[in-house]
């Protein structure tokens, strides 16, 4: 068996649109990262009629639609992926892409204030199932103010053993997908950001936090460009 470090892990930059703003995205993940360690893929949702011929040749390119998506057999919260179904297109990939053992997702407004393989290879050998910028159980104090412990929640756990993320940026094993997979597929559902956590931590994986990196990932006000000063930090949202 390999060892964590040499593992080769995917990089899946997920967007609904395309420009030039997600291209250079695209390609700084590209430059920044070893290629022999990380394959890149802009996971896109095409639901648009997105113009392909825009998108340069040299992107490796993920497509999906709601057909797609309703093929995988999950019971979604709403009848699109906002709120709560955007782990969909990843667990989309992981089925048709197995050869990895770690996934990243990146949300289009993520951004990190240094090299990307900065972060990435700090992580080379944690062994984390899911790695998130934050874990919150149920019982914290001041975490029962989030609406979604309770709004459209079917998790198959109660509350007081649920357990929820922030997670615009994140790491999944293949044994966590595997899991999610599994789970949502007997007919539970609820906000990714419950379900995920609490399925995984119920089957005994691990969840992890990522450092001080993530103090800048917030749900909302958006930063603008200009904002994005301290060095390796993660940013969350940030305004296309």
């Amino acid at each position: 068996m390999k060892e964590a470090g040499t593992r080769k892990q995917a990089i899946l930059l997920m967007s609904h649109f395309f420009n030039r703003t997600i291209e250079e995205k695209y390609n700084r993940l590209c430059r920044e990262l070893d290629e022999e360690r990380y394959n890149v893929f802009l996971l896109l949702n095409v639901n648009d009629k997105q113009t392909m011929q825009d998108i340069p040749t040299s992107v490796r390119l993920c497509l999906y639609d709601a057909n797609d998506l309703n093929e995988l057999g999950y019971t979604p919260i709403y009848e699109k992926l906002l709120p709560g179904s955007c782990h969909f297109p990843v667990l989309k990939f992981f089925l048709e892409h197995r050869e990895y053992n770690f996934y990243w997702f990146i949300e289009y407004d993520v951004e990190f204030t240094a090299p990307w393989n900065v972060l990435m290879d700090d992580y080379l050998q944690n062994e984390a199932d899911f790695i998130a910028p934050f874990v919150e159980k149920y019982e914290d104090k001041g975490a029962g103010k989030w609406n979604w412990w309770k709004l459209r929640n079917d998790s198959g756990f109660p509350l007081p053993e649920s357990i929820r993320t922030f997670h615009p940026i994140c790491r999944y094993s293949s044994a966590a997908l595997l899991t999610i997979d599994e789970h949502q597929k007997k007919g539970y559902s609820a906000h990714s950001e419950l379900l995920i956590p609490t399925c995984l931590y119920h089957a005994g994986l691990r969840l992890a936090q990522f450092d001080s990196w993530a103090k800048g990932v917030r749900y909302r006000p958006p930063y603008a460009a200009n904002e994005l000063k301290e060095s390796k930090i993660l940013y969350h949202p940030v305004k296309p």
